[in-house]
Parts: C-alpha cells; structure tokens; sequence
C-alpha cells in the first residue's frame, strides 16, 4: 500500500498535538481535582500513549517511504 508522504506527516502531527493535549487536560483536572466516574486518569494517560505510539509509527513509515513516484 502506498502512504501519502503528506498525509503521514500530517496524521503524525495531529495524533502527536492529540496526545498533548490529552495530558495537558489530565494535568489540568490534577490541580483542579476533579474526578470522574466514567473514566480514571490512567486510562486517559494510556490513550495518551497509544495516540504516540501511532504518531511513532506513522513517522517510521514515513522515514521509510521511497521516494515519490515520477509523474507520468
């Protein structure tokens, strides 16, 4: 299958930016103290993580992309 070199970069920023902000939010509600029942903080903090490691492997497919076809 072939990657949009592009795309992979811009799946790889917004799955990294997602990730931060998701700690950033965690963080938040820490010095809020605020809970909730639905969800614990280790679960946000674990997509926080599967969110980088997608990025990581989003990148890694990108450093081994070929480089683009020639048109035509």
């Amino acid at each position: 299958m072939d990657h949009d070199p592009q795309a992979l970069a811009a799946l790889t920023r917004q799955l990294t930016a997602a990730a931060g902000q998701l700690r950033l939010a965690v963080r938040t509600m820490d010095d809020l103290g605020w809970t909730t029942d639905s969800y614990g903080r280790h679960h946000l903090r674990h997509l926080a993580d599967c969110l980088e490691d997608t990025a990581r492997q989003a990148a890694a497919l990108l450093r081994h992309a070929g480089p683009p076809p020639l048109p035509g």
